[in-house]
This record gives C-alpha cells, sequence and structure tokens, in this order.
C-alpha cells in the first residue's frame, strides 16, 4: 500500500523581478571586493576602476528598482552596506597599500612593526575614513523616514555622498596614473585628501546633486539644436575617454572639487531665495 505525502508548507513560487535590483547590488560590492584583491597585488589601475565600476552600480540598482516598482527597505539597507564596504572601506585600504613602502611593508612582516609613524598612523586615518562614511550612511537611512527636507534642498545632499568622498580620497592615485609623478604618492598629501573627504562625509555641508537636474523646456527648434549639441559634446567626452582615461578622470576629479564650495554658495542663495 503507497504511503500518501502530506505536504506540510505550500510551495511558493520565487519572483525573479524584485531579486533584479538586489542583484545590482551585489554586483557593485564584488566590484569594492575586488579592488582590494588588485590593491594587495598593487594593480593600482584595476583597484581604482573596480571602485569606479561599484559606483556605476550603485546609480543602477536605484533606477532599476523604480523602473521595476520593486523598492523595498531591504533593498535600501542592503545598498548602504555594500555602499560601506565599496566606499568607505576599499578606498582606505587601497590607498594605505599604495602609499606603504615596500620596504616597511616587508620589515613590518617579518619582524613586526616598529615605526608607528609610517604605520600606525596612516591606518588611522583609514579607520576614519571608513566610520565617517559609515556615519554619512547611516544618517542618509535614517533621514528617509524623516519629513521631507525644504525645497532649496532639493538639488543638494547633505554630506559629501559615499561614492563622491571615495573620489574625492583616490584623486591622488588618480593623477598619479595620469602623470606618473611620485608627488601625488606623498603620504601627507593622501592623508589630507581622506581627512578632507571623510570629514565632508560626516558633515551636514550640502553638496551637489544632479539627481532632479532638467533641461528647461524649449521651443522644437531649439530643442533639435540643444539635442545634437549634447551629442557632439558626448562624443568628445567618450573619445577622450577612451584615447586617455586617467586625464579624463583627473580633469572630472578637478571640476567636481571646483563645484563643492561654488555649491555651497548656490546653495545660500537658494535658501535665501525661498524665506
Amino acid at each position: 500500500m503507497k504511503k500518501q505525502i502530506k505536504k506540510t508548507e505550500e510551495t511558493k513560487e520565487l519572483p525573479i523581478r524584485p531579486m533584479f535590483p538586489n542583484m545590482v547590488t551585489m554586483m557593485a560590492l564584488a566590484c569594492g571586493v575586488s579592488s582590494m584583491q588588485f590593491a594587495f597585488w598593487s594593480n593600482w589601475g584595476a583597484a581604482v576602476l573596480s571602485i569606479a565600476l561599484a559606483a556605476v552600480f550603485d546609480a543602477l540598482d536605484g533606477r532599476v528598482a523604480r523602473y521595476l516598482n520593486t523598492s523595498s527597505r531591504f533593498g535600501a539597507e542592503l545598498d548602504s552596506l555594500s555602499d560601506l564596504v565599496s566606499f568607505g572601506v576599499a578606498p582606505g585600504f587601497l590607498l594605505y597599500q599604495w602609499t606603504m613602502d615596500p620596504a616597511i611593508r616587508a620589515t613590518a612582516v617579518a619582524e613586526g612593526v616598529k615605526d608607528p609613524l609610517a604605520v600606525g598612523v596612516p591606518w588611522m586615518i583609514v579607520l576614519f575614513f571608513a566610520m565617517c562614511c559609515a556615519l554619512r550612511l547611516a544618517r542618509f537611512n535614517t533621514m528617509l523616514d524623516d519629513e521631507p527636507k525644504p525645497p532649496y534642498w532639493k538639488h543638494f545632499f547633505m554630506g559629501l555622498p559615499a561614492p563622491g568622498g571615495a573620489y574625492l580620497g583616490l584623486l591622488p592615485l588618480v593623477f598619479y596614473l595620469w602623470t606618473k609623478n611620485d608627488f601625488f604618492k606623498n603620504e601627507y598629501l593622501v592623508s589630507g585628501f581622506m581627512v578632507v573627504s571623510a570629514v565632508l562625509m560626516a558633515s551636514r555641508i550640502p553638496t551637489p546633486c544632479f539627481k532632479k537636474v532638467h533641461l528647461p523646456k524649449l521651443k522644437p527648434a531649439y530643442r533639435q539644436i540643444t539635442t545634437v549639441a549634447m551629442l557632439a559634446l558626448l562624443a568628445c567626452f567618450v573619445t577622450f575617454m577612451f584615447k586617455n582615461f586617467w586625464a579624463f578622470a583627473s580633469i572630472v576629479g578637478l571640476i567636481y572639487v571646483l563645484m563643492l564650495p561654488a555649491g555651497i554658495v548656490f546653495f545660500f542663495q537658494q535658501k535665501r531665495f525661498y524665506r
């Protein structure tokens, strides 16, 4: 006599669509962790590119979630955890590996660390950078439940966003990859960039946000001219990027740095306007 097997739980189908945004977030996390592996083997260019690719995936996951209408609190928390690794831990580890003298590293492995100024202080800055990034992400998550910010915050972040902080901290390495000048490898210069970017991430200073920037309404004729001009400009940017990527990344970084104080001035102008 055949025994009948009773199902204690109903079999549920697993929807795939809600998984896509989280898969994109996981790709960002994988890129961030991979950058540390490249840094360990002194492949500096690949390490920076991995963090840049993590920033691309980080920008895409939210858009994919909104497009598929699958936004969730779980996805937001997962995104923050990925950002902490990719933009808070990986850049600091990369810069620490890059600026440490190979002889000091070999001595530290063979005989133990004997020079706290060469090893201890830079590592403290790495920890400070990661902590400030964590504070920035935690504040961003809590702000999701707060009341909407005043309208003059529409084009601004509160504090430097995590990808922007990572980019600012990595600028000396980007300049080095472009110029091959050891001046940018100076530990004091690198530490200064890391400390400034860390403080900006943890601060409440307004920084530019381009998510809600739109072109003004134009007549059809002017709209076509504007579209052609933007496509031509984009073609120039792409050509320059492929011809000399590190020069392109350095110039973009300089523009971003100059935009920070300009953004603060524009913020206070907007704040006075809405009063």
